[in-house]
């Protein structure tokens, strides 16, 4: 597994979503599939570009991400709150992926505490 961070695009899923986003003929739709899909690292990711492209910046944000998202338009208010929905189904999810994740590496629980934190502020990021 190559999870090293609480960051939205601290995994190698994520990082892999980004690529695929980056190619993505219509990115929109691409990041729509995403929260229906109920990965949670690629939910976590959509929401880390939606919040991005809405203005929402993050210190820890991924450069990459920051840098494809430069120029681009703001997305609908719909998308980014189905985004923040989609990240409420997670947190109340204990069984969702994520929440075993620090578990399984071993982690404490400030590392835990740290990714539930960082999810409730992309939620109030992209609600903003």
């Amino acid at each position: 597994m190559g999870t090293w961070s609480t960051a939205g695009f601290g995994n190698d899923e994520a990082l892999d979503w980004l690529a695929e986003l980056q190619e993505a003929d219509d990115a929109l739709a691409f990041i729509r599939e995403t929260l229906d899909s109920g990965s949670t690292e690629g939910t976590v990711a959509a929401a880390e570009v939606l919040a991005l492209l809405a203005g929402h910046n993050s210190a820890d944000a991924h450069p990459d991400a920051v840098d494809w998202c430069a120029g681009k338009a703001a997305p609908p208010a719909d998308l980014r709150h189905a985004a923040a929905d989609a990240l409420q189904a997670i947190l109340d999810d204990p069984d969702a992926d994520g929440h075993d994740t620090w578990a399984e590496l071993g982690e404490d629980d400030e590392d835990y505490l740290a990714w539930l934190a960082n999810l409730k502020s992309l939620q109030v990021r992209l609600r903003g």
